[in-house]
């Protein structure tokens, strides 16, 4: 039998967002505002959520904020915190109709703001104009 894996699609806006978890990832939270009435007949919001997270660098792509209406389509998935507690969370393939691949695009070793870093040593005119750049400041 093949793997079968769930998708889940959700729509809301972002709540919060949590950059310091891990180096790989950005976690943030999506809520939709549901209203309903409590017992004296008042209007409430009820903020249902869906915790979500994504590569860091696709985060830059589509400038995540608090406050953004978002679209998003990933995998359930769930882990057990460190005090017990089931945590679920949606791991993000798409966001606002921008693909999230599996592996990130590099931004580490070898890449600099998302572009290759050329192997290549500079030619004699490049290096000279670098000298240039760097004596106008001495």
């Amino acid at each position: 039998m093949k793997d079968l894996v769930d998708y889940i699609k959700y729509h809301g806006y972002i709540t919060s967002i949590r950059d310091k978890v891990d180096k790989d990832y950005i976690w943030f939270d999506i809520c939709q505002k549901e209203l309903y009435k409590d017992k004296n007949g008042e209007d409430k919001n009820n903020l249902s959520f869906f915790s979500a997270r994504m590569y860091v660098e696709y985060s830059y792509k589509i400038e995540l904020r608090v406050g953004k209406d978002v679209y998003v389509e990933g995998i359930p998935k769930g882990y057990i915190d460190k005090n017990g507690h089931r945590q679920n969370y949606i791991h993000i393939l798409k966001i606002n109709e921008i693909e999230v691949k599996e592996e990130p695009p590099l931004y580490g070793d070898g890449y600099w703001g998302g572009k290759k870093i050329s192997n290549e040593e500079a030619s004699p005119e490049e290096q000279a104009e670098i000298q240039k750049i760097i004596d106008s400041f001495k």
